[in-house]
Parts: C-alpha cells; structure tokens; sequence
C-alpha cells in the first residue's frame, strides 16, 4: 500500500516503494516536493485544502479522489490520513496511505448500470424511466409546466414471436429500441416498460412538440427494414401522447391517459398517432397522419 509522509508546510519527506511506484517516479523526486509538484492542479488544489483541513483540526481524515498513473489514467482511490505531532504535542505535519479503489468503482458503475438498464434493449429498464418520469414531472410542477410523453407499441409482434421465433422478435425490439434511441433530442429519455412496449419521456415541454416527435418516430420505425436471421421485416409502431394538463396532475395519470390513447390507435388501424388531448381520459381526440394499414 503506498505510504507518504509530510511536514507541516505540505512538503513530502519520505514514502515507501509503492507511492513512488503508483506516481511512475523516484524517492528523489517525491522528497522535498509539493503536491503542486507531483499532481495535475486540479488534484493537487484537492490535496492541497484536505492537508490543510486535516492538521487544522488535529485529527483523522478519509476521503475519495484520484490520482494520475505514469499512462496518464486517473485511478479512483482513498486517502487514509492522521497527523504527526511534536515532542510537544504541537502538528508537525501528516502520514497517509492510499487505497486504489478503480476496479471496485468499475465494479459499482457496471451494477449501477444493470440496475437501471433492461439487458435485451440497452434502454432504461421500467423502474429507471418511471423513475426519471416521477423526478421530472416534480421540477415540471414546481415550475407550473406541463410534463409530455409518448406511449409506443410495436405492432402485431405477437404474430413475429409465433411466427419466427422468440430470438427474431428480440431482435426486432432490439433494432426498434435503437431506431428510438437515435432519433430523440438530447434530454429526451426512452424506456422499455415492458414486452413490446416503450415509454418516451420529452424535456420539452412545448405540446405541439409531442405531436411531431410521435409521427417521426412513427415514420422513422415504418420507413426502416428491419434485419434478423437473413429476414426482413417491416413494422409499424401505435403511440399515444399525453401531456398534463394541470399542475397537481400525478404522473400515473399522464401515463394512463397516454396508454389509452395508445388502446385507440391499435383499435383504430395501427400505424398511427393518438393524442389524448381531453380529460377525462376516455375523451381522446384521434389525430391520424396515416392512412389505416
């Protein structure tokens, strides 16, 4: 574990082997040198107040940061330090170790990431999307606008599933997941809610906006073949939009409202776009930009 020491003005005065090792130099070019001498400012600044934080207040201190490799690589490590006193009792400087702790970070981020992530997409799982929808509709609310969103169902996969087989119709949610993904703005989240069904999430909040986005989404996936297994297919998504319409609206609502809307547009052609423009929700406005396939 690699182990420094320092005097009371921040400049090293010894370490062992594995410091001068994890920094890429030699004893003699750590001892009698600042951090401002050994690390990039922006970490160095970071040492720099903890050193200081620490012999102020006399006593121990843990914290997470980084430090440069010799490749030029920041690692994620913690730094153990106490303070060194004087014969009488007085701070006379610091000792600190350093554990690297980059592969458990890489670790936690790759968890993190399969707990938010649904593993045959690579799209928001249902509990992240629902999620980001709830924070969201809050920082909607408080600033009295309204929150939009678009409910899309791919359709007749049932009949690819039975069709073809369970690993074609994966693939085809995997490609219209992409098709999704690749034509949002930045700021605009997707989600797999389940099955075939997908949930977009606008930051816009402009209600003409929702519109637009749902038939270029509609037209985006019904333009595209779609490739598995040396077949092509052509499919068509159903959406239903919905935005609040007052600002104690809950979330759910929104969602149901959308998701009815979503019902009409497979009951009424496919294919298409639904607005759910009226509440209660069984007041649905059809809005079709496509001829009924």
């Amino acid at each position: 574990m690699p182990v420094f020491y320092k005097d009371r003005a921040g400049i090293y005065r010894g370490c062992n082997q594995a410091f001068t090792t994890l920094l890429g130099l030699s004893p003699a070019d750590v001892v009698g040198k600042s951090v401002f001498d050994l690390s990039p400012p922006d970490l160095a600044q970071v040492y720099f107040e903890a050193d200081e934080a620490l012999m102020r207040a006399g006593e121990n201190q843990r914290y997470e940061s980084q430090v440069q490799a010799p490749s030029g690589q920041r690692l994620d490590v913690i730094f153990y330090k106490t303070v060194l006193r004087d014969s009488e009792g007085q701070v006379s400087g610091l000792v600190g170790t350093i554990l690297d702790i980059t592969e458990r970070k890489r670790m936690e981020q790759q968890l993190a990431e399969m707990a938010t992530r649904d593993p045959l997409t690579g799209l928001l799982n249902r509990r992240a999307i629902l999620s980001h929808l709830e924070r969201l509709h809050e920082d909607r609310r408080s600033e009295h606008q309204p929150l939009c969103l678009l409910m899309c169902d791919v359709d007749h996969f049932k009949s690819i599933n039975d069709r073809h087989g369970h690993a074609v119709g994966d693939e085809v949610l995997t490609q219209v997941a992409q098709l999704l993904r690749q034509h949002l703005r930045d700021g605009d989240q997707v989600g797999r809610i389940g099955g075939e069904e997908f949930l977009v999430v606008l930051q816009s909040t402009e209600p003409e906006r929702l519109a637009q986005v749902g038939e270029r989404l509609r037209q985006v996936v019904a333009s595209h073949p779609l490739m598995s297994l040396d077949t092509t297919f052509s499919v068509t998504l159903s959406i239903g939009g919905a935005r609040s319409l007052q600002a104690d609206e809950d979330w759910a609502s929104v969602v149901s409202r959308a998701d009815q809307a979503l019902y009409v547009a497979k009951r009424t052609g496919r294919d298409r776009v639904v607005m759910a423009d009226g509440e209660p929700p069984r007041q649905l406005l059809h809005k079709d930009w496509h001829k009924q396939g």
